[in-house]
């Protein structure tokens, strides 16, 4: 488990609980006005600027932002590629077969089963940075969509409290109504604000950061089995790939 996440959502239904309760509970902050504009308006929007893949891709990836894989954390990586040096250094380059597929979402298997198949180091090393590229590539997408929600919530806020005001405007001479009306106007830009900046904004950091750190496992995965196929030692393997958690 990720538990920065955690302790983010939780710090957050904590802030609105106060938030909610010091001010008295009011119900100005829900209503359906503000939640059609707000979560209505930046839907439609999503999903006229975004492709359906990206979309459908942006729900099933906001799972990672709450787990780390210990087996695919930087420090973890050394160990398990030292061993399958000197397993190689004892059984020969057949011992490539039998590299954990559960490392980095299987990419140590599959570029430990490239490097067998075929002789070309610089092939394989092509083939394998053009998967992680790929990869990379696909999540930045997925990173713009919260990053596109969080410019586009403020935005329909901004256009809820404009509407709202008119309606207010239009009710400017009964007292009693203004102030509740204004109020419930003034909570579209509460919500696209909150949605943007305690929502979309950190979801899109925090997929980036997971991205780039997926990105430093696989570069130390391919460069640790590039040395093997070099004939590198393990004590080589272990300091080339310390380079990259210093």
């Amino acid at each position: 488990m990720d538990f920065a996440t955690i302790l983010g959502v939780l710090g957050l239904a904590a802030f609105l609980f106060a938030g909610i309760v010091g001010n008295g509970g009011s119900s100005s902050l829900l209503n359906m006005h503000a939640v059609v504009m707000v979560l209505g308006g930046t839907l439609i929007a999503l999903l006229i600027n975004t492709p359906r893949k990206y979309l459908i891709k942006a729900i099933s990836e906001t799972k990672i932002i709450f787990f780390d894989r210990a087996e695919s954390s930087p420090e973890k990586i050394i160990p398990v590629m030292v061993e399958l040096a000197q397993e190689c250094r004892t059984k020969g380059l057949s011992a490539l077969k039998d590299a954990d597929s559960n490392i980095a979402n299987g990419f140590l298997s599959r570029a430990a089963t490239a490097a067998l198949e075929y002789n070309d180091t610089n092939f394989v090393r092509h083939v394998l940075e053009q998967e992680v590229n790929q990869r990379v590539d696909e999540m930045n997408e997925v990173a713009n969509v919260y990053r596109t929600m969080g410019i586009l919530a403020p935005m329909f806020g901004l256009l809820g409290t404009l509407i709202g005001i008119m309606g207010v405007l239009r009710e400017i001479s009964n007292p009693e109504y203004v102030g509740p009306a204004m109020a419930v106007a003034i909570t579209s830009a509460f919500y696209g604000i909150v949605m943007a900046n305690i929502f979309c904004v950190p979801v899109a950091g925090k997929i980036r950061a997971k991205t780039w750190m997926e990105v430093k496992v696989k570069s130390m995965i391919l460069e640790g089995i590039m040395e093997i196929v070099k004939g590198s030692v393990p004590i080589v393997v272990e300091r080339r790939l310390q380079s990259y958690v210093s």
